[in-house]
């Protein structure tokens, strides 16, 4: 059966401008391979880029979600087409899911909310937030294990209202793994675990063959403080760079941090780092056989698979669930204990040294790179459909 597919986010539609773009895309460009009329509406009046896997519309106005002629928009858009399907890209932006739920109301059709972050963000990282969320003068007064332990309880408390919206709203929550109905469950214990489905984030490709493979050591991300932790690059750098004289650094993406790298890099004269900018990634992975990561959390790490699609084995902290289930530690990559630059150093120098475990670990990832391809994420995707839809209408 082909079905007409709806697919909303906030953003603007560009595929190299955030993961949930990039993970849009490639779902679009399956259901159209496959037949499937497929639509994305965007709440951002602006930036889209060219492409051909979807029709796209989007808000006329400004401000986004918050503009309620955009709404308007949306809804317009689905008394015309009338999908069998819409997907939500944002299910945490309730404004959105209401008039999602207005129209399915009306048109009944299945309405599916996407998980795109670890629901531990918060859990594993209270520091940040706890900053974020304590006035500072009072700072002082709860910053111990019984103060923080009481701010994470307002935290799960928020957090547990909003997941518990979210499975009142749509008809299924789709998570990327088994991880992830763990984290769910901290929240909401048993509510609605029945309203849940888990199908990963996916890679176009995967290389037939191991590309030939230089002494370079790849981090590609968005250079940013916060999630991305770019403060740990040059820290565990300085700490091989004189024990791997043959390697060199690559630095692929741009942010905020990074003119204060740059300018680390020339005040301190550390050798042999480029700085790329933001670049399309493939021929970055093509030729680096170690990839490593340095996140504070992740939803579903699409560089890692995409580093794996061609054959680069992911060194990365162990800092949020899904992390593990993607990365078979010692198989497909290896795993480090949160932010301990010290063993990543020493885990990336033995790899480099090691050509017999490093040939092993990168044929590895291939193969676990494999279960992610569009082809058969496509696969579940379809078969979900054409089973909730059956339930939804018997």
């Amino acid at each position: 059966m082909k079905y007409n597919i709806l697919i909303v986010l906030k953003p603007a539609f560009d595929p190299n401008a955030g993961g949930v773009q990039r993970t849009t895309y490639k779902m679009s460009g399956y259901f159209k391979r496959k037949g499937h009329a497929t639509n994305v509406f965007s709440f951002s009046n602006q930036h889209h880029a060219h492409q051909e896997v979807a029709e796209l519309y989007h808000a006329q106005q400004p401000n986004a979600q918050f503009e309620k002629s955009n709404h308007l928009d949306l809804s317009r858009l689905i008394d015309e087409i009338q999908p069998d399907v819409v997907i939500n890209q944002m299910p945490y932006e309730h404004s959105i899911g209401d008039t999602l739920k207005v129209s399915k109301d009306k048109y009944g059709f299945l309405l599916l909310g996407c998980l795109r972050n670890t629901l531990y963000a918060v859990v594993l990282n209270i520091d940040p937030y706890f900053k974020s969320l304590v006035p500072k003068p009072i700072q002082p007064l709860l910053n111990n294990t019984l103060g923080k332990k009481l701010v994470l309880q307002v935290h799960k408390a928020k957090h547990s209202k909003d997941l518990k919206r979210i499975l009142d709203t749509y008809d299924y929550f789709i998570m990327f793994g088994p991880p992830n109905l763990k984290e769910l469950k901290y929240f909401v214990g048993n509510y609605k675990l029945h309203k849940t489905h888990l199908i990963p984030n996916s890679i176009l490709s995967v290389m037939p063959e191991l590309p030939p493979k230089e002494k370079r050591i790849l981090w590609l991300s968005r250079l940013s403080y916060g999630q991305k932790r770019a403060d740990l690059i040059l820290p565990f750098w300085k700490k091989i760079v004189n024990e791997l004289p043959e390697w060199e650094l690559d630095i692929v993406g741009d942010g905020d941090a990074y003119n204060d790298i740059k300018s680390q890099i020339e005040v301190e004269g550390i050798k042999r780092v480029n700085l790329y900018g933001k670049q399309v990634p493939n021929e970055y992975y093509k030729r680096s056989p170690i990839y490593i990561m340095t996140s504070r959390n992740e939803g579903f790490p699409n560089t890692i698979i995409e580093a794996q699609s061609f054959g680069c084995v992911p060194v990365v902290y162990d800092n949020y669930p899904i992390c593990s289930w993607v990365v078979k530690e010692g198989k497909s990559g290896i795993l480090i204990p949160p932010f301990d630059v010290d063993q990543m150093a020493k885990e990336v120098v033995s790899l480099a040294l090691d050509k017999s475990q490093q040939n092993k670990l990168m044929q590895a990832a291939l193969k676990n790179a494999n279960e992610f391809v569009i082809d058969n994420v496509g696969e579940k995707w379809i078969s979900f459909f054409d089973n909730a839809l059956k339930k939804l209408k018997s």
